[in-house]
C-alpha cells in the first residue's frame, strides 16, 4: 500500500552569491490545485526575479512563507500533496524548486504488466523558437531513413536567429523519412521528419532537467541563513531587497508607488524609480480599474530583460560595421566537422571574439559612476556572454544571456564545453544568477533568419556588444555567386559605450576578429589541436563556371 505524502516547495539555489530572497507573489493559495512545472510563487533577489514552478500535480495544502517574507535557501515555502501520492521531478537548479518527501520512502507498488506494443508514426517538426522567429535553415542531420535514435538525440540541428539549435527526437524508434535536406529553408510548424517508435513497453525512468537522475529527495535542506536586518527607518510597506535597492540607487521609498499587492513596494519598483520613472504615467502604480483591457504583468526573467533594456538607455553608444568573407571559416567548419566536432559557424565566431578581446582588452572595460565621478572598470578578464532565446514552459519567449567567465583563457575544447554547457541549461531552465552575471562583451546572432546586420542594446555593466548578421553572397548576385566565383560574406557590427571606447578602437577590434577567423596568427592551428583533430590543408577555391566553360 502506498503512503501519504506531501512534496515541499523550497527557496532555490540561484547562484553561490544568492543566500536569500524575499516572497514577491504567490499565485496559488491554500487548496488551489497546481501542474508540475506551473508557476506557485515569485522570488525576488538582489541578483534576480524567479519564478518558481511546482515539482509535481497536486493541491497546496500549506503555505509556510507569505508575500513580502524574506526567506533563505533551502527554507520551506509550502506543501502540496501530490495527485495519486507521486511526485514529479523536482530540482534545486536555478528557478526550479527541490521536492522532499515529508515522511519515509513508501514500499514500491506491483509491477504493471506493459501492454503490447503498437507501432505508432511520429512527425518532427520545426519547433517555434521566438516571436520573431519565422524560419530557420536545416544545417546537418545525424540520422538517416532507416536507422534507429533514442529519446532526446540531436535528430537535427537547426540555425535560427539567436543560435545554432538542436532538435531531440521526441521518442525512441526508427527514422522513417527526411522531408528537408542540408541548406533548405524551413517554416515553424513545418514537418521535417517522420520516424516511427512503439507504445506500450516500459518507460524510461523519470530525468530532471538535461536528462539528468531526479534530485536525492532524501538529501536534507541547507540549513537557513539569518537575513539581514530590516532598516527601521524604511517604510514598512517595502521589501527587504527593495530597501537594499533603494540604498544603493539612492531613491527615497516614501516617494515611491509600490505596484505588489497592497502597494507594497518592489526592487523593480525601485529601480523605475532610479530611472526616471517613478512619478512618470507610464512607470506609476494604477488601479485596476485604470489598467487597460488586454494588460498582462510581466514577470520573472521577461521583467528582469525589460528591466535591462530599460536602464540601457542611459548608455550612449555608438556602432562600427565592417563585412568579411567567411570562405576560410566555413572550409575550417567542415572539416572539423569531418572529424567529428560539432563546432557551429557562431562557436568559432565566439571563440574569435573572446581572443580579439584578449588582443584588445579596452573592448570589455565598462563604465561606472562611483562616488559620482565617472570611472572606467576593468575586471581583468574576458567574461563573454551569449544572448539565447528561450522558450518557456507556457510557450512564451524570454532572452537569457549566460556568461562565459575568463573565456579568453580557455583553449577551444574548454571553451566549447562551456559555451554548450550554458546553452544547455538555458534551454533546461536551469541557470543560475551566477551564470547570468559579470559579462562584459556579449555575442548576438541574428543573422539565421536573414537579418543583415543589427545595432542591438548595450547593457550596463558591458562595454561591447557584437552581432553577427546572415552569411549569404553579396546583394544582387544570389544564386549566381557561386557560378561566378564570388564568395559568401558576413556582416558584423560592435556596438560599444562611447564614454569609454572610441570608434578607432572598434574598428580595430572588428579587423582582429576578422584576421583570427581568416586564420592568421595560428588561430585554426590552435582550435584543431586543442581537439586533437589534424589540421588538413585548405581546398582550393572552386573555379568560376563562366571560366570552366571557356577553358
Amino acid at each position: 500500500m502506498s503512503v501519504d505524502t506531501t512534496v515541499q516547495v523550497v527557496m532555490p539555489q540561484m547562484g553561490d552569491s544568492v543566500a536569500e530572497g524575499t516572497v514577491l507573489e504567490w499565485h496559488k493559495a491554500e487548496g488551489d490545485s497546481v501542474e508540475v512545472d506551473e508557476t506557485i510563487v515569485e522570488i525576488s533577489t538582489d541578483k534576480v526575479d524567479a519564478e518558481v514552478p511546482s515539482p509535481a500535480s497536486g493541491t497546496v495544502v500549506k503555505i509556510v512563507a507569505t508575500e513580502g517574507d524574506t526567506v533563505s535557501v533551502g527554507s520551506v515555502l509550502c506543501e502540496i500533496a501530490p495527485t495519486g501520492g507521486a511526485a514529479g521531478n523536482g530540482n534545486g537548479n536555478g528557478s526550479s524548486a527541490s521536492a522532499t518527501a515529508a515522511a519515509g520512502s513508501a514500499p514500491a507498488e506491483p509491477a504493471m504488466e506493459s501492454a503490447p506494443a503498437d507501432s505508432t508514426t511520429i512527425e518532427i517538426v520545426m519547433p517555434q523558437m521566438g516571436e520573431s522567429v519565422t524560419e530557420g535553415v536545416v544545417l546537418e542531420w545525424t540520422r538517416e531513413p532507416g536507422q534507429t535514435i533514442e529519446v532526446d538525440e540531436t535528430i537535427v540541428e537547426i540555425s535560427t536567429d539567436k543560435v545554432d539549435a538542436e532538435v531531440p527526437a521526441p521518442a525512441s524508434g526508427t527514422v522513417t523519412e527526411l522531408l528537408a535536406a542540408a541548406g533548405d529553408t524551413v517554416t515553424v510548424g513545418q514537418v521535417l521528419a517522420r520516424m516511427s517508435t512503439t507504445t506500450g513497453g516500459a518507460s524510461a525512468a523519470p530525468r530532471g532537467p538535461g536528462g539528468s537522475a531526479p534530485a536525492d529527495s532524501t538529501a536534507p535542506a541547507e540549513p537557513p541563513m539569518e537575513s539581514a536586518p530590516a532598516d527601521s527607518t524604511a517604510p514598512a510597506d517595502s521589501t527587504p531587497i527593495a530597501r537594499r535597492a533603494a540604498a544603493v540607487h539612492g531613491v527615497a521609498l516614501d516617494r515611491v508607488s509600490g505596484s505588489a499587492r497592497g502597494g507594497r513596494i518592489t526592487k523593480a519598483d525601485v529601480l523605475a524609480a532610479a530611472n526616471g520613472g517613478g512619478g512618470s504615467p507610464a512607470n506609476r502604480a494604477v488601479t485596476a480599474a485604470e489598467k487597460p483591457a488586454g494588460a498582462t504583468v510581466i514577470r520573472g526573467g521577461a521583467a528582469m530583460l525589460a528591466r535591462y533594456m530599460d536602464e540601457s538607455r542611459a548608455i550612449p553608444t555608438a556602432t562600427s560595421f565592417r563585412t568579411l568573407t567567411v570562405t576560410t571559416l566555413d572550409a575550417r567548419r567542415k572539416q572539423l566537422r569531418a572529424g567529428g566536432v560539432r563546432a557551429s559557424f557562431t562557436h568559432l565566431i565566439a571563440y574569435a571574439i573572446a581572443q580579439a578581446t584578449r588582443d584588445l582588452p579596452v573592448m570589455a572595460h565598462h563604465f561606472a559612476e562611483l562616488d559620482g565621478k565617472p570611472h572606467r572598470i576593468d575586471d581583468g578578464a574576458v567574461n563573454l556572454g551569449l544572448a539565447v532565446d528561450v522558450e518557456k514552459k507556457d510557450g512564451s519567449r524570454t532572452l537569457m544571456v549566460p556568461v562565459i567567465r575568463g573565456a579568453d583563457t580557455l583553449d577551444f575544447k574548454g571553451f566549447l564545453d562551456a559555451y554548450n554547457a550554458l546553452v544547455e541549461k538555458a534551454r533546461t531552465n536551469t541557470l543560475t544568477a551566477d551564470d547570468l552575471t559579470g559579462g562584459n562583451v556579449t555575442l548576438t546572432n541574428p543573422g539565421g533568419i536573414g537579418t543583415i546586420a543589427s545595432v542591438p542594446r548595450l547593457m550596463v555593466g558591458q562595454g561591447t556588444i557584437v552581432a553577427t548578421g546572415s552569411i549569404a553572397y553579396p546583394v544582387g548576385l544570389g544564386a549566381v555567386g557561386e557560378m561566378i566565383g564570388a564568395e559568401r560574406v558576413m556582416s558584423m557590427t560592435s556596438t560599444y559605450d562611447h564614454r569609454i571606447i572610441q570608434g578607432a578602437e572598434s574598428g580595430r577590434f572588428l579587423q582582429r576578429i576578422e584576421q583570427l577567423l581568416q586564420g592568421e596568427d595560428g588561430f585554426y592551428e590552435d582550435v584543431f589541436a586543442a581537439l586533437g583533430v589534424a589540421l588538413p590543408a585548405l581546398p582550393p577555391p572552386p573555379a568560376p563556371a563562366a571560366a570552366a566553360a571557356v577553358a
